[in-house]
């Protein structure tokens, strides 16, 4: 039907003429190809279909794969398969990839129900395994063939040869090794294929001290005809570490006042100051959503909670807050509940032991006291009295871990407390005595009270004074400090700290 209509002459004229009638020839040229591609597929799939297969076959395609590329008008790179480049040349041809079991492929080749061979048998075609090995080899020698005869002027066949790869048999039919020559030489590829790769070349030597002056012109003159080209990165206003900080402001101006410092966030800046203001600024926190929900529920419940008040009144006041929290799945609201009930347990007995020694003051105290250039503010879980008539804070801990003995006689937030108490913070002002303050762990496997001593018992009572007036004097500043621990594995902002490889600059 092609030859018969003549249409091949007159379009290849019309296209070789150039201009708007030329692009038309040209875009129905790639029509035809794409045609013929697609019945040679439909042969393939139905050998003898005739044309009213191929009207089916084609109307009933969504996209279709032209398969041929389009002879390159601008100074591009066609990238195609060796089957998309029948009929087509260009003056330089590289073939990539040339390796042992890609090129040739020799894989069995069909449906996972082996419809090909039926199709053969239905033709009459006989076939054995060894005659479809030899047939694939063929086919793929000759598609090789028809990749390397595209070029007109130059051509350039690549292979890997390694420990997990080596190079396809069509090399060597290509470019047989000499007698004398055992083994083939092996190139190594420039970087300089990529335009990144050469702007960071140069740039490594432009920086290197080590590097002669007039390599670093050379770099220097090749950056600049780059730059001028519009190439990132290669002017040095593009290039990290050059640009000046974009503030030098204080974190905390003195016109705003004293520095604000919430007791339950102070030991977050002990131990990072870093992590501790870029969360403070809105990083987000990785804290369990379902578990603090219930850890704010538990709290709910010892406020609400009657003086004497048993595990049957806890669990009580925990139903009635209970359909507010979504576990996401019923198995784990299940595990939730069995260990709500536990805290209940352990903070009841915690509740009838403690009475002993303490006197319930206040319930969810909140509080504000300046101290130095600090204003400490917060709410306290439970504010109680010792035998001595000295205030002691309790902070509940639903948490599953705790802290050491040790870490808790030195625990800042519990110090911050009561700094808070002796500063007159629940006492309209006036200096009071702290009597210590406790940690009651009420979700841990091993449940109880762990006390922090009276300030005035340790060994430098103003240690927490210190340390308060410390971080306010950072927060006065602009410049804080990454500070690597045993936190650094869950840190959130990892990537933003020079202690970790996730943040570090390019320049340190």
């Amino acid at each position: 039907l092609w030859q018969a209509s003549g249409l091949s002459s007159r379009l290849n004229r019309r296209s070789v003429a150039g201009g708007s009638d030329g692009a038309r020839a040209d875009r129905a040229l790639d029509a035809v190809l794409a045609l013929f591609i697609e019945a040679a597929k439909l042969s393939d799939r139905s050998p003898g279909s005739g044309i009213s297969q191929l009207r089916d076959w084609v109307s009933q395609l969504q996209i279709t794969d032209t398969g041929a590329g389009r002879r390159p008008v601008t100074e591009e790179v066609s990238i195609l398969t060796a089957h998309a480049s029948k009929g087509l040349q260009w003056q330089g041809v590289c073939v990539a990839g040339v390796q042992d079991g890609v090129w040739p492929d020799l894989r069995q080749r069909g449906s996972l129900l082996g419809s090909d061979l039926l199709v053969d048998l239905v033709a009459h075609r006989a076939r054995v395994s060894s005659g479809l090995l030899a047939e694939r080899l063929t086919e793929e020698r000759r598609l090789f063939y028809v990749a390397i005869t595209r070029a007109s002027r130059a051509l350039l066949v690549t292979a890997v040869d390694s420990d997990e790869a080596q190079p396809s048999r069509f090399v060597e039919e290509l470019d047989p090794l000499p007698d004398a020559v055992e083994v083939r030489p092996v190139a190594s590829a420039s970087r300089r294929f990529l335009l990144s790769c050469l702007v960071a070349e140069l740039r490594a030597v432009l920086v290197d001290p080590d590097a002669a002056e007039d390599e670093q012109g050379a770099a220097a003159e090749q950056l600049a005809r780059l730059a001028a080209a519009g190439v990132p990165g290669a002017h040095p206003r593009d290039w990290w570490g050059r640009a000046p900080l974009s503030s030098e402001a204080p974190i905390r101006p003195q016109e705003l006042g004293p520095v604000p410092i919430r007791p339950s966030k102070f030991q977050a800046y002990t131990d990072c100051e870093l992590r501790a203001l870029l969360m403070e600024l809105g990083a987000t926190d990785a804290t369990d959503e379902v578990a603090a929900s219930l850890g704010t529920l538990v709290h709910w419940v010892a406020e609400q909670a009657e003086p004497g008040a048993g595990v049957e009144d806890l669990a009580a006041l925990l139903e009635r807050g209970w359909s507010r929290l979504d576990f996401g799945a019923p198995w784990h609201a299940v595990t939730e509940r069995a260990r709500a009930q536990r805290m209940l347990v352990a903070l009841a007995d915690w509740l009838v032991r403690s009475r002993t020694e303490l006197t319930l003051v206040a319930r969810e105290e909140p509080f504000t006291v300046q101290v130095g250039d600090a204003v400490l503010s917060g709410k306290v879980d439970r504010l109680e009295r010792d035998r001595d008539g000295r205030l002691v804070v309790i902070d509940l801990k639903t948490s599953k871990t705790k802290p050491t003995k040790e870490d808790v006689a030195v625990h800042p937030q519990l110090a911050l407390y009561q700094l808070a108490v002796a500063e007159g913070a629940f006492t309209d002002g006036e200096p009071a005595e702290p009597g210590g303050a406790q940690l009651v762990q009420v979700g841990a496997p091993t449940p109880g009270a762990q006390v922090q001593p009276p300030l005035a018992e340790s060994a430098d009572p103003g240690w927490v004074a210190a340390e308060l007036a410390r971080i306010a004097a950072v927060l006065r500043g602009n410049t804080v400090t990454a500070q690597p621990g045993k936190g650094c594995s869950r840190c959130l902002v990892r990537s933003c700290c020079p202690a970790q490889d996730d943040g570090r600059q390019v320049t340190q």
